[in-house]
């Protein structure tokens, strides 16, 4: 363990959702001195507002540091909406600071939360394609970026495929520098939606003359040539833990853990990375104290798990407050205080503190704050019982979804369900065009706006993925194993390349089928899929067999195996059910077109027959590649015949007869 105080004893000040005028500043830096903090990292920039002069191009501030009424939920629509800092107040600000033994780290967000910096310089933003039936892209109605009025998160990314934004980010980031003279700079990185990069001609452009193969590596190439440019300057990087999504950084960024990618900052610390801990847990002093109290930060480990063995490079802490429903200076204190003097006595400590001790020095520094003026929050909020803990969270929650902020909250959560539907999609190998297009209808719902048209089914499979996302986070297929998860969800590409194969263009028509696996019913493992079914009380498996199954004896017995395996483990009330299947693989009629050697046969054999449909014609599909719904309009003349299985069944529908499906329960092991 670390045995002497944190380098690292910061505090972070949004002025961006609420301004901050310069003597509130003020006030709070030589309180933040008495809890022991060395460090202010000023958040100047995001979707809010833009809060810092910027010579080169005034419209920064002109344009986005102005923001009508505003809709956070629980607080003031108007109270300090609007503002900026002058360079000369800045430098004045930097001075006091410095004065009180307190370095100012700057942040710049990029590339996201970038709404207000777009609403000034729209053409740094990205330009936009779509996708029609064919897979073709055309480009569209430019993105309308506005200073934003609410909380959130919002797909307004600075382009990354124009050489022109990187050049209006060096010439900010060249004020900035000469501005701040402390050699941290923070260029944010978090929360980064790649909606628009995905559409954007530029940004796929530079994916593929970089040879990058995701979004995240793009906004890493992005990072990387800032945090370039900034070394040149003898300047190190401070990046939110996001950025390490697409990749380790070099060794003069400093990366600051917040939330999640906990395993990610482990490995760039084992590369010698250094980390300043910021975790939501402990350090986030904009949450209640029911969420966040003294004592939580006092029961905080000095050291994380995932720092340990690298003690030397955790710099050290740093509290966040986020200004979303802040609008004052009372408000911030109360948030602050005494939460930032716990905080700032354990980094200075080289031991952990008894309680008792720990609470009567954090007693001390209070009272010296309250003497200045500030109120923070009362000794009954410093170790909540957890009822009134409760309470205290409950009414939170109340003031982010108040009735003039719940329409803007939820429409936030479902662009960043969009983003991870949109991930899921390619990650299950969905084609993109496909994905795009099916993302595309989600938007313009979101933007009020109607789509016309066939979608070939777009919309529903968008629905029932973002379903399965949500799923995987909060609800049933969050406890279900990774390859599982996955193996599951690539039935979706299955069905559109099916549904390309019988009609030539990519299409969805499975929705029907697909809630069993968007609801966390059915389970691919190994060759065949498990479905949980329960009818009149009476349960049991059935089993379905995906068209890219192989046949194969051991394949076929290893995936029961694994099934009952995986019953027994996360779902024990369904163990020793029996394992029915239902499929046109079972037909007698189909045994009696096959050889004795068959694999189809073969598999029969496991199963003991409990009933037939003779008039059952899905074998159509998977023989012929018709689907369903071009029965009709397909004559059976027409049918091909390049393969024995496709003559022979084709010489039964000639003659009248249909080709049949059977229920079976597995007796035996495949041979």
């Amino acid at each position: 363990m670390k045995k002497q105080a944190f380098s690292h004893r910061g505090f972070m000040l949004d002025s961006s959702r609420h301004f901050i005028p310069a003597e509130d500043l003020r006030k709070l830096i030589s309180a933040a001195r008495l809890c022991g903090m060395n460090r202010m990292h000023w958040h100047l920039t995001d979707d809010q507002g833009w809060r810092i002069e910027i010579r080169k191009y005034p419209r920064l501030t002109e344009t986005g540091a102005v923001r009508g009424r505003s809709f956070f939920g629980g607080v003031s629509g108007t109270e300090n909406n609007s503002g900026y800092y002058t360079q000369e107040e800045v430098r004045e600000i930097v001075r006091f600071a410095g004065e009180n033994g307190i370095e100012i780290i700057p942040e710049i967000e990029l590339p996201g939360h970038a709404s207000a910096m777009l609403a000034a310089f729209p053409e740094y933003g990205c330009r936009r394609i779509a996708f029609g039936e064919d897979g073709a892209e055309q480009e569209t109605e430019p993105w309308e970026y506005t200073v934003e009025r609410s909380g959130g998160i919002f797909p307004n990314l600075i382009c990354a495929g124009k050489d022109s934004t990187l050049r209006f980010v060096e010439d900010i980031l060249d004020e900035i520098t000469d501005l701040f003279p402390f050699r941290m700079v923070h260029i944010g990185g978090d929360e980064a939606l790649k909606l628009h990069w995905r559409r954007c001609p530029d940004c796929r452009r530079k994916m593929r003359e970089r040879g990058l193969n995701s979004a995240d590596e793009l906004q890493r190439d992005l990072v990387l040539q800032a945090g370039a440019y900034l070394a040149q300057k003898s300047r190190e990087t401070i990046v939110w833990n996001d950025v390490l999504d697409g990749g380790l950084l070099p060794s003069y960024f400093i990366v600051q853990q917040w939330l999640n990618g906990e395993e990610q900052t482990r490995k760039f610390m084992e590369k010698g990375g250094r980390v300043i801990c910021s975790d939501t847990r402990a350090f986030y002093l904009d949450y209640p104290y029911g969420s966040i109290d003294v004592k939580k930060i006092w029961q905080y480990p000095r050291i994380p798990a995932w720092a340990e063995g690298y003690e030397e490079q955790l710099l050290g802490t740093e509290c966040p407050l986020w200004t979303e429903r802040v609008t004052n200076l009372g408000r911030a204190s109360y948030l602050l205080f005494p939460r930032l003097a716990a905080a700032g006595l354990k980094a200075r400590q080289a031991e952990e503190l008894p309680w008792e001790d720990f609470l009567g020095q954090v007693k001390g520094i209070q009272r010296e704050i309250q003497a200045m003026g500030l109120n923070g929050a009362p000794e009954e909020c410093w170790d909540m019982p957890e009822d009134r803990a409760k309470e205290d969270r409950q009414a939170e929650h109340d003031r982010i979804f108040a009735p003039d902020a719940l329409p803007y909250e939820m429409k936030e959560r479902r662009l960043t369900l969009l983003e991870k539907t949109e991930r899921l999609m390619l990650q299950i190998g969905i084609p993109e065009s496909f994905a795009l297009r099916a993302g595309d209808r989600e938007m313009a719902e979101l933007s009020g706006k109607k789509t016309a048209g066939n979608d070939d089914g777009a919309g529903i499979l968008i629905r029932q993925l973002a379903e399965a996302a949500e799923s995987r986070e909060y609800g049933a297929w969050k406890r279900i194993p990774e390859e599982i998860w996955l193996d599951t969800m690539r039935c979706f590409p299955r069905f559109i390349a099916e549904y390309r194969r019988s009609y030539g263009r990519d299409g969805f028509d499975r929705g029907g089928w697909t809630v069993r696996q968007a609801g966390c019913r059915l389970f691919r493992i190994g060759e065949l899929e498990y479905e949980l079914l329960e009818t009149d009380g009476k349960r049991a498996v059935s089993i379905h067999i995906p068209s890219d199954t192989r046949l194969e004896a051991d394949r076929l017995n290893d995936s029961v195996r694994r099934a009952k395996d995986f019953l027994s483990e996360y779902y024990p009330e369904w163990q020793g059910v029996p394992m029915i299947c239902e499929s046109w693989l079972l037909s007698p009629a189909l045994k009696q077109m096959l050889p004795p050697e068959s694999r189809i046969r073969r598999f029969q054999d496991a199963f003991d027959l409990t009933g037939e449909d003779p008039e059952d014609c899905a074998a159509l599909e998977w023989v012929f590649y018709v689907a369903g719904g071009q029965r009709d309009s397909v004559k059976t003349e027409d049918l091909p015949e390049k393969t024995s299985l496709q003559r022979k069944m084709k010489a039964m529908l000639l003659s009248g007869k249909k080709p049949g499906s059977a229920r079976g329960t597995l007796a035996h092991a495949f041979q």
